[in-house]
């Protein structure tokens, strides 16, 4: 079965119509999503709507959780104070915009998906198991990792909110795999990347960097009067903070 994740949308509708149109000619089973559909960028409304259309089963992403009930903070890690009032700038005028009946859906997201595939336990995430903000890294210790996987009893966990794509095989058939970001990466490259996923005998995962109108999208920023860092931050595919 293939499996093809998207995370972090971010309001970025450009971004998300190019990853659906890439993962349209991969021949992919399902699509999944690991989370965070609004935030930063100035199209929640778009790309909530177009997730809804497609039926793409999707996770609460912390920033799903603030805007659906209505949260005065997102449960985002800030690393300075610059970076806590350009947040709060971005969750304040997200959800006075998103829709009532937007907001309900967001409300209605899981926290987790589990899937059953080919004798093998895919648990779906946005942060972690424990809490939907936790950062699972790239630089995460293996250790905790597993034994994450044996307290949760799964295989294969699928996760975002880092924005950074990795996939780690712990050995004996147990695999971590961060799908990265599509709307607002933090890996070095302003394109959008996604992840699919092949479970059988064994597990083939493989990234996928999808060319956008990155500088559509952060002129969107700018004329929306959202803050320019998060503009700066598209254009480069680097966290500014």
């Amino acid at each position: 079965m293939k499996i093809a994740v998207i995370s972090d949308l971010h309001a970025n509708i450009t971004a998300l119509e190019a990853v659906l149109n890439d993962i349209d000619g991969k021949e992919a089973d399902m699509v999944v999503c690991a989370g965070d559909l609004a935030g930063y960028l100035p199209f929640p409304n778009e790309v909530i709507d177009l997730v809804r259309r497609r039926n793409i089963c999707c996770v609460m992403g912390n920033y799903d959780d603030a805007i659906g009930n209505k949260r005065v903070v997102c449960g985002c890690a800030y690393k300075n104070e610059k970076a806590r009032v350009a947040g709060e700038r971005s969750l304040a005028w997200t959800s006075e915009r998103v829709t009532e009946e937007n907001k309900s859906f967001l409300r209605g997201l899981p926290h987790e998906i589990d899937l059953s595939i080919n004798s093998r336990t895919v648990k779906i995430v946005h942060g972690s198991p424990h809490h939907l903000n936790e950062y699972l890294t790239d630089d995460i210790s293996e250790v905790y990792l597993k034994e994450l996987l044996a307290q949760t009893r799964t295989d294969v966990l699928i996760c975002g909110h880092t924005h950074i794509p990795y996939h780690k095989d712990l050995a004996n058939g147990k695999h971590v795999v961060n799908a990265g970001s599509v709307g607002k990466p933090k890996h070095g490259d302003p394109r959008a990347v996604y992840t699919v996923l092949e479970i059988a005998e064994v597990v083939v995962v493989k990234f996928y960097k999808v060319q956008y109108d990155f500088a559509g999208a952060a002129g969107a920023i700018l004329s929306a009067g959202l803050p320019e860092e998060f503009a700066a931050e598209i254009l480069t595919g680097r966290a500014l903070y």
